[in-house]
């Protein structure tokens, strides 16, 4: 993006060189109009610059909410799990418990099949 930029003003500035000592025009005004010429590409440069500078900015603080929300959602995820294992921790013990108990009667099955 630099050098797009970089090659643009030179561009400019070389055509508008060409087309000053291509005028027709009197020293004078081809002094007055290369001045000009001058002073709008500055402006057009500064411009370019608070450009940038303001895009930058907005992606700072962009960086910003997004590290904010992030931060919220990883605090309300963990909740959420942290509520999802504390409802579902009853349910896995009485499964633990019916699955021991379903063990414990496939063994005395085979157990008594067995003798």
């Amino acid at each position: 993006m630099k050098h797009f930029i970089l090659g643009s003003l030179s561009g400019l500035v070389a055509g508008g060189l060409y087309g000053l000592i291509k005028t027709p025009r009197s020293g004078k005004e081809n002094q007055q109009a290369l001045k000009n010429y001058a002073d709008e590409t500055s402006e057009n440069l500064q411009d370019v610059s608070d450009k940038v500078s303001d895009l930058k900015d907005s992606i700072n603080q962009l960086k910003a909410e997004v590290s904010f929300v992030q931060n919220d959602v990883m605090d309300e995820m963990t909740l959420i799990a942290k509520e999802f294992q504390h409802e579902a921790e009853p349910r896995l013990r009485r499964i633990q418990e019916k699955t021991e108990k379903i063990q414990a009667a496939v063994q005395e099955t085979t157990d008594s099949v067995n003798y």
